[in-house]
């Protein structure tokens, strides 16, 4: 698969909907998303990659932010720990 986009904020879009598509499926998850970022990497850089983790921190974030508001107030930074948690409880975490 070729990546789309070689914006970043484009790009950190792809490799979330891809996330969506492994999660729901048997296979691994990450194999696609391994390749478009090397992909990218290549076409792009070090500096490339570094704006494209800004842009998934940031639609992360936004993401959650219209979350945390709509189920009665809970804080994003709970929604965070909670995720920061059971990244730290799963033992095989390999993204």
């Amino acid at each position: 698969m070729s990546l789309i986009y070689d914006r970043p904020g484009l790009a950190a879009v792809t490799l979330t909907r891809i996330a969506a598509e492994e999660s729901r499926g048997p296979g691994p998850l990450g194999g696609r998303i391994r390749e478009v970022v090397l992909e990218f990497v290549e076409r792009n850089g070090v500096e490339g990659l570094t704006q494209l983790t800004i842009a998934l921190a940031r639609q992360h974030f936004a993401a959650l932010d219209p979350l945390a508001r709509t189920t009665g107030g809970t804080p994003v930074n709970e929604l965070l720990d909670a995720v920061e948690m059971a990244a730290l409880e799963d033992p095989a975490e390999e993204y």
